[in-house]
């Protein structure tokens, strides 16, 4: 048996319930019926047809009735956020490949945006269902930044501005490089030959604060990692002593590994590392095939409780990765 924990903010009011096939919600649900996007996944391929009888629904270890299950047909809310720090320059070509083949392969109908973080957040396209504008966005794409260090900000201010523009299947796909602050490795000699960091960059957000505000969103996070190429001056440092090694990971560089190893768990969203970008579009069409055979299910909570910790979904066939997102729906 697979299962996913999805762990949980605070209460929102269901108004919603399931409408007809490939309509998505409709107002009328009861306020105890609660709502989850779930993806089920055999070596990595969606499995489809599931019913009632093949989930099981738990909250802090107290197993629900379940009382729908459909195909989420509901449209996405979709944030492209990608990483446009001069680390991934000798990849350039290999992600606005990918870029494209993401928006290419995703429904009709989804309202997408195409994002990018680095030293400050930029939206180059708006939330669209206009396909052209956000292919011509990415094959245009260009690297500017310097550090990656805003990755955690990023984050949660494309949450919370999906939940403020009361987005019902909020999604982010992220793609940015294992290095902390990717490109900014940039190490200079000292006046007594000791290797120090350029300052450019800063911290990030703290990892508390940008998980609350993922749990509190409810916004499926996920995550393609690239390895191998943010980090430089690591390696260029890799002579000097033990404790001028550490002074070039700062607690925000622990707080964005921190929430980049954290996000499967807390948002329901998947995690891919690659060691080169030529797989990337690859991963890319995966994830769409994923979204695209999504489940949205219903399940009774008592209204005397108040709202879980942890949700637990998990399917009675053994073999198969389940992975889950509670809806925002309010």
């Amino acid at each position: 048996m697979s299962i996913c924990r999805t762990l949980v903010g605070g209460a929102v009011a269901l108004t919603v319930g399931f409408g007809a096939a490939g309509r998505g919600p409709a107002v009328g649900a009861q306020a105890s019926d609660q709502f989850i996007f779930v993806s089920v996944l055999e070596r990595g391929t969606p499995v489809v047809g599931l019913t009632v009888e093949d989930f099981i629904v738990e909250e802090d270890g107290q197993r629900r009735e379940i009382l729908r299950v459909e195909h989420a047909a509901v449209p996405m809310q979709l944030a492209i956020l990608v990483d446009d720090s001069t680390g991934l320059t000798r990849t350039l070509s290999h992600v606005r490949n990918g870029l494209t083949e993401l928006i290419e392969a995703l429904p009709d109908g989804q309202l997408v945006a195409l994002i990018t973080f680095g030293d400050h957040l930029q939206t180059l396209v708006d939330y669209t269902q206009d396909k052209a504008r956000l292919t011509a966005a990415a094959v245009q794409f260009v690297l500017f930044s310097e550090t990656s260090a805003y990755m955690t900000n990023a984050l949660v201010e494309t949450a919370l501005d999906l939940s403020a523009r009361g987005a019902i299947r909020p999604v982010i796909v992220l793609i940015t490089t294992e290095g902390t602050n990717a490109a900014t490795a940039r190490l200079r000699t000292g006046a007594q030959g000791a290797v120090v960091v350029s300052p450019r960059g800063g911290q990030g957000l703290a990892f508390d604060r940008v998980m609350a505000v993922l749990r509190d969103t409810r916004v499926a996070v996920h995550t393609l990692v690239v390895r191998d190429i943010g980090l430089p001056a690591f390696s260029a440092a890799a002579n000097t002593s033990s404790a001028t090694r550490g002074l070039l990971i700062d607690q925000g560089d622990f707080d964005r590994a921190a929430v980049l190893e954290q996000l499967p768990r807390v948002t329901g969203g998947g995690r891919e590392e690659l060691g080169s970008t030529s797989a990337l579009a690859e991963w890319l069409a995966r994830i769409v095939h994923e979204l695209a055979n999504q489940y949205i299910l219903a399940y009774a909570r008592p209204q005397a409780l108040i709202p879980p910790d942890e949700i637990e979904v998990s399917v009675t066939s053994p073999g198969m990765t389940v992975r889950s997102t509670p809806a925002p729906f309010r």
